[in-house]
């Protein structure tokens, strides 16, 4: 009996043996389902941080908020206090990058080549740049009776028909001859323009 017995244990050992070997290969299937089910859930780990460094590469590399231009600033008009208007006055907060208009002179001077008397009432300005507006001013000033007695003999010398609108309207001819003399007197230069809003003829020998 006892020779029986230990006859069985060997045989009940392979067999528990044989049973641990199948129980253990049954187990790597079960491991290896877990792992295949883990498998999407790191793949959506790794894609949600593979969006969070391109978001933050995005940020960092400029997709940020616009910022202002350095040379916005140069656009800008310059104000300055203490401008003066053609009228002399002050015009506060002016531009300065405006041109100031000068009167140089407001006055009558005749015209006979055409064989009759006109009375021209002229009216002419000089445009300079506001930096300037001050020395013109004062030459201007200063030389008023040279500059009427230029323009004068401008005007006694010019085609009644230039003079006259008709084959000039835009009184190119005095315009220059006026600013020729201008820029002999103030200073070349100093001047921009010449304009002339008024200059009607008037008969005086009826």
């Amino acid at each position: 009996m006892a020779e029986k017995k230990a006859e069985k244990k060997p045989e009940a050992a392979p067999a528990a043996q044989a049973a641990d070997k199948g129980e253990k290969k049954e187990v790597k299937p079960v491991a290896a389902g877990g792992l295949l089910t883990k498998t999407p859930v790191l793949l959506a780990g790794a894609m949600l941080i593979e969006a969070v460094i391109l978001i933050g590469g995005l940020k960092f590399l400029g997709a940020g908020s616009p910022k202002a231009a350095a040379g916005a600033e140069l656009t800008t008009t310059e104000k300055t206090e203490g401008t003066k208007g053609p009228d002399g006055k002050e015009v506060p907060g002016a531009d300065k990058s405006q041109p100031v208009e000068i009167q140089v002179v407001d006055f009558r001077a005749p015209n006979k080549l055409s064989g009759r008397t006109f009375l021209y009432d002229v009216s002419i300005f000089a445009v300079t740049k506001p930096e300037y507006a001050d020395k013109v001013k004062e030459i201007i000033s200063g030389r008023d009776a040279l500059i009427r007695d230029r323009i004068r003999t401008i005007i006694a010398q010019s085609d009644p028909e230039k003079l006259g609108g008709g084959s000039e309207p835009g009184l190119e001819t005095l315009r220059r001859q006026v600013k020729y003399q201008l820029d002999e007197i103030v200073g070349e230069g100093l001047v921009s323009e010449v304009l002339v809003p008024r200059c009607i003829p008037f008969r005086t020998d009826y």
